[in-house]
Order: structure tokens, then C-alpha cells, then sequence
């Protein structure tokens, strides 16, 4: 029998038809307050830079994020709207050695911002973590994007999700990512893969030097 668990955790079944959801939210709105921020069914698109140069922690315009890119050496693009996985991973990444982590928490502002790698107004990042369930939107969306457009196929993505059903990973697996990670307890876990998605990136890199 399934549980409700079960439910919550597994591809909704527009992800199965379509793996793409349209989004109507407006612009994001800097200094968000926490209730805004973190309100489990609506929370209010963020983008924000972690600049680990200075220890700074900068809400932000995606103008901003596209001027970073040329401030740092390694940056890595997280996708993610929960303040808590976010807070973990970017400091997974800073003990690995990523002194710029830009995160995105809402689908249509991360639209944007790879809208803007395409069109080449911005560098790409060095690799992207991603969550599947961003708010009441699917993180889908964005593996399409990135799987269909030449100058995203080179970035190597991690999935992070809650998501345990096989279907999720088996759509991820087609659309190109090159490691998937169910959330747990283990920060361990997540150190490890984000240790291969950093060795996909070396690797990539010199095979294309």
C-alpha cells in the first residue's frame, strides 16, 4: 500500500505528461522577510549571492548575479527554496573549494538567469545543484532547458531532491544530469556527490581543452 510519504516524495503525474510546469509569479523583491521567505507552499522567489571571499551574503537582482560570474573563479548555481538544504550545501561547497555559490529559490528567476547564459549576457557556471520540488513548481522545467540547449549541456547538474521515486531519477537520467542524491541526514552523502560533480566538471573541462 502506498503511504502518504510515499505520495508527497514522488513524481506528480504533470511531471510524467509533460515534466514542465508554466509559472505566472512576478519579479523577485529583495530584503524578503523570513515568513515570505519561508512559507512552506508559497515562498517568495529569492536570489541571493554567497561570496565567501568576504563573508558576505548578498540578496540580489539577476543583474547582479551575472556580474559576479566574472568575480569569481569557480562559481556553482544552487536551485533550491528550502533555507535550510540551501544553507547546507553552500557550505559544503565553500569546504570544497567553491568561493561563489549563486542561488536561485524560485523556477521563472532561474529561467531568466539561463536565458541569459544562452544568450551569452553571462557566463555559465562551473556545475548546478538543483531541487526537483522548488514551491508548487516542478525543477523539470530547468533539466528540459538545460538538455536542449547546446551551452547548458556542457554544465553538469546534480539533482538533490526529496523525490524517491524511480521515475524522477529516470527522467533526470535522460534529461542529462550527471548524478542524483535523495535528501537525507547525511551531510557525508552530499559531500560525496558533490565531489563527483566536481570532478565531472574537471573532467569535462580537459576534454574540451
Amino acid at each position: 500500500m502506498t503511504n502518504k510519504h510515499e505520495l508527497v516524495n514522488a513524481i506528480h503525474p504533470e511531471d510524467v505528461a509533460a515534466l514542465t510546469k508554466d509559472t505566472n509569479a512576478g519579479p523577485a523583491k529583495l530584503e524578503l522577510t523570513a515568513a515570505e521567505r519561508n512559507d512552506e507552499l508559497l515562498p517568495q522567489p529569492l536570489v541571493k549571492i554567497v561570496n565567501y571571499k568576504t563573508g558576505d551574503v548578498t540578496q540580489a537582482s539577476l543583474a547582479q548575479l551575472n556580474q559576479q560570474m566574472r568575480d569569481f573563479r569557480k562559481v556553482i548555481l544552487l536551485i533550491e527554496d528550502q533555507p535550510a538544504f540551501s544553507d547546507t550545501c553552500t557550505r559544503a561547497l565553500h569546504d570544497l573549494g567553491y568561493d561563489g555559490v549563486q542561488l536561485i529559490t524560485h523556477v521563472m528567476q532561474a529561467e531568466n538567469h539561463l536565458d541569459d547564459i544562452v544568450s551569452n549576457l553571462t557566463e555559465a557556471p562551473a556545475a548546478i545543484v538543483l531541487d526537483l520540488g522548488l514551491g508548487l513548481d516542478s525543477g523539470f522545467t530547468l533539466l528540459r532547458k538545460c538538455h536542449a540547449e547546446p551551452r547548458l549541456q556542457q554544465v553538469p547538474i546534480l539533482v538533490w531532491t526529496k523525490h524517491t521515486d524511480d521515475l524522477s531519477k529516470t527522467f533526470s537520467n535522460y534529461l542529462g544530469v550527471k548524478d542524483f542524491l535523495v535528501k537525507s541526514g547525511d551531510p557525508q552523502l552530499l559531500r560525496d556527490a558533490l565531489k563527483r560533480l566536481m570532478a565531472s566538471n574537471t573532467a569535462q573541462r580537459s576534454k574540451s581543452a
